[in-house]
């Protein structure tokens, strides 16, 4: 069962670092020549929360 204070703490942390992110759509979006390796905060809503990542061009 995730927990619904650590989905928060994780796109907390991913906000601050200056990322978009949808929660209703559960969809994160990241500029074109970033990578979601650079962040451990995508790799982990991705695995436990079903987000997704759509890139943006800029």
């Amino acid at each position: 069962m995730p927990y619904p204070k650590r989905r928060a703490n994780l796109l907390y942390k991913l906000r601050r670092h200056g990322v978009e992110c949808n929660t209703k759509l559960r969809v994160i979006y990241l500029p074109y020549f970033d990578t979601p390796e650079k962040y451990p905060q995508i790799l982990r809503l991705c695995r436990e929360f079903h987000f997704n990542v759509q890139y943006i061009i800029i």
